[in-house]
C-alpha cells in the first residue's frame, strides 16, 4: 500500500456476507494505536486548511425539482489522538454552515481503538440538514467494532445505511440515497439496497471505499455514487506523488470526479488523518455535489 508503486494490486470483489477483520484488529489496529500515540504531538491542525468545493453533478434526466439539491460528503473523520477533537468540530460548524440539502457521512468515524469512540455522539449530534444526515460505516469502523460505532452514530441522529435506502421527495420528484457496507469487510448487497426504488427516481449511492464503483451490479441505475477512503494518498511527496494509495485500482479512483459507465463518482479526500496527523500537500476537504440536469 505504500508508495505511488505499491497498492493491493489482489482484486477483492464486494461479499455478499461480512469479512470479520481478524488480521487487522489483531496486527494492523494495534500498530496504528501505538503509531498514532507517538505522532499525535507533530499534528500542526492549526495550519490545516479544509476546502469546500461545491461540484456540478449533470443527471440525465433530473427532475426541475431536484435542480440544485446540495449533498454534503463528511468522510474520513478518524476521531481519535491523530485528529483534534476542535478540528473535527470546526468541520461540523462548516457543514451547518454550507447549508446542504443532506449530509451524507462515508465513514471511518474512528481508526483503531474502542477508546476513540469518546466524544463522537456529541460531535455528530451538531450535525443538521433539512433532510437529514445519512452515513455509512468503513474499514476502521469494522476493525474497532461495527456494533459499537453503529450505536454512536445512530444516537447522535444520523441514519445508517446499510444495504437500504432513504426517499428523499421534492413535490412530484424521488431522490433515492441508498448505502452499502464497507467492501473490506461487510457484506455489500447493492441490489438489496436500490430494491424497491422507482425507475423515475434519480439514485445516489453511498460507500465508503470507490473500488465498489468498478463492481457495481449492471442493469442497476446508479447515478452517483460518493466514497472516501484514500485521503487522497494522505501525504504528496514532490516529484514522487502520494504516500499511500489505498485501492485495488492504483491512482485511478484516487480523488476527485469520474465518469464510470453510467455513473458519476465523486472520491473526497475527507478531513481527518488515519494514523499520521500530517497531510502534506493534500488539503482536508469538505466537498459539496450540486445536482444538476445533464
Amino acid at each position: 500500500m505504500i508508495g505511488p508503486i505499491f497498492y493491493p494490486r489482489r482484486r477483492r470483489p464486494p461479499s455478499a456476507v461480512a469479512r470479520p477483520p481478524y488480521f487487522e484488529r489483531r496486527v494492523k489496529a494495534r500498530i496504528g494505536w501505538l503509531v498514532e500515540r507517538l505522532t499525535a504531538p507533530l499534528g500542526r491542525w492549526e495550519r490545516e486548511v479544509l476546502r469546500t468545493p461545491e461540484v456540478p453533478v449533470p443527471i440525465a434526466g433530473l427532475s426541475p425539482e431536484l435542480a440544485g439539491y446540495r449533498i454534503a460528503l463528511l468522510t474520513d473523520l478518524h476521531n481519535g489522538p491523530a485528529v483534534p477533537h476542535w478540528w473535527l468540530a470546526r468541520a461540523v460548524e462548516r457543514v451547518t454552515s454550507l447549508a446542504p440539502d443532506l449530509i451524507a457521512l462515508g465513514g471511518d468515524f474512528v481508526s483503531h481503538a474502542r477508546s476513540d469512540l469518546d466524544g463522537l455522539e456529541s460531535l455528530l449530534a451538531g450535525l443538521h440538514a433539512p433532510d437529514g444526515v445519512v452515513a455509512v460505516l468503513g474499514n476502521h469502523d469494522h476493525w474497532v467494532g461495527p456494533d459499537l460505532v453503529a450505536a454512536v452514530v445512530r444516537r447522535a441522529g444520523a441514519e445508517l445505511l446499510l444495504n437500504r435506502h432513504l426517499v428523499v421527495r421534492r413535490g412530484s420528484a424521488v431522490l433515492a440515497v441508498a448505502g452499502v457496507d464497507d467492501l473490506a469487510h461487510g457484506a455489500v448487497r447493492v441490489a438489496d439496497a436500490l430494491a424497491g426504488v422507482p425507475d423515475s427516481a434519480a439514485v445516489v449511492l453511498l460507500s465508503h471505499n470507490p473500488d465498489l464503483v468498478e463492481y457495481l451490479p449492471p442493469g442497476l441505475r446508479i447515478d452517483l455514487m460518493l466514497s472516501g477512503h484514500t485521503h487522497n494518498g494522505q501525504v504528496h511527496w514532490p516529484f514522487i506523488g502520494p504516500l499511500t494509495v489505498p485501492s485495488q485500482f492504483g491512482r485511478r479512483y484516487l480523488h476527485g470526479l469520474h465518469h464510470v459507465r453510467d455513473t458519476w463518482l465523486y472520491v473526497s479526500a475527507g478531513v481527518g488523518s488515519g494514523a499520521i496527523p500530517i497531510r502534506w500537500g493534500n488539503p482536508t476537504e469538505l466537498p459539496v455535489l450540486r445536482l444538476v440536469p445533464a
